[in-house]
């Protein structure tokens, strides 16, 4: 992973992939499943040219969520791995970029890498000009087709709303793997432990969607080895608490795990919340919630 940089860049033919490519979904895939057989045909690696950030805090009036991902930076690029990239070449979605025309894109850009086929996705516009494949005559060009799910196209605004809705089955289904958020193992209210269910408060790392407020099935990764667990997100209502939490109940898990890395995976919205008449009730449905999870 590299910063674009015309005396940067590697001379080997390569497959070129453009686009944003927030949380790498099934739709995006195919624009890889293309550029793995071309890449073979061609003997010719894969490159990939993105942003950072997303494009669209150039043009809209900022909050907070515009610096929201599906995906951590660390997963971002551990998937382009899995897809096969050889080359990712970064480079800073600005004002400036966003007044380069198709041909300015292709001169400042394209021209600097030996392209032996560009591949792009079927709404894939770029340049002031709104420039299409069209614009890459001079090269092998391919555009993916559109990729459904249920009649209705697979992206990432879908995906981020299933998310925010706490539909994380619908969201897993739609980005080929397990919805995940990492974050640092931080000291809570330590309730947990007084009613027979500690849990592990994450703090994320990242600005990445946290799913609707309610309790889920997950599993989550500590130091390289996955356990089952359920996950409370919300605001600790029955204790009158006021701090959006994300808090983790590890199941057979015993240790101290303060100051460290996890990643928690989101598997299935069990409930919303409820505000509990006391403890006893919240006990209950507690242990409910678990055997739910235990055999999911």
């Amino acid at each position: 992973m590299i910063k674009f940089n015309e005396k940067n860049l590697d001379s080997a033919p390569t497959i070129l992939v453009l686009g944003y490519f927030d949380g790498l979904h099934r739709g995006h895939q195919t624009l890889f499943d293309k550029a793995r057989d071309l890449a073979a045909e061609k003997n010719a690696s894969i490159s990939v040219l993105t942003f950072p950030e997303s494009p669209v805090l150039v043009f809209k009036k900022f909050n907070k969520d515009l610096f929201k991902h599906l995906t951590s930076p660390d997963k971002r690029l551990a998937l382009f791995e899995e897809m096969g990239v050889d080359f990712l070449y970064l480079t800073d979605f600005t004002s400036h970029f966003a007044k380069l025309t198709s041909h300015d894109f292709i001169q400042k850009y394209v021209s600097h890498l030996t392209i032996a086929a560009i591949v792009v996705g079927f709404d894939y516009q770029f340049g002031s000009d709104h420039g299409d494949i069209g614009q890459f005559s001079d090269y092998e060009s391919y555009q993916i087709a559109q990729v459904s799910d249920a009649g209705e196209k697979i992206s990432s605004t879908r995906i981020r709303q299933a998310i925010l809705d706490g539909d994380v089955s619908l969201a897993n289904q739609l980005l080929g793997y397990d919805y995940e958020v990492s974050g640092i193992v931080v000291h809570g209210e330590a309730r947990g432990r007084t009613i027979g269910y500690p849990t592990a408060n994450i703090e994320s790392k990242h600005y990445q969607y946290l799913p609707a407020i309610g309790v889920y099935i997950v599993d989550i990764e500590v130091s390289g080895v996955r356990y089952r667990g359920m996950a409370s997100i919300g605001y600790n209502d029955t204790f009158g608490g006021k701090n959006k939490t994300l808090e983790v109940n590890i199941f057979d898990f015993h240790d101290e795990i303060y100051g460290e890395t996890v990643t928690v995976y989101f598997l299935k919205l069990i409930r919303g919340m409820i505000k509990f008449d006391g403890v006893d009730a919240l006990i209950t449905q507690m242990n409910s919630d678990e055997k739910l999870s235990r055999e999911f």
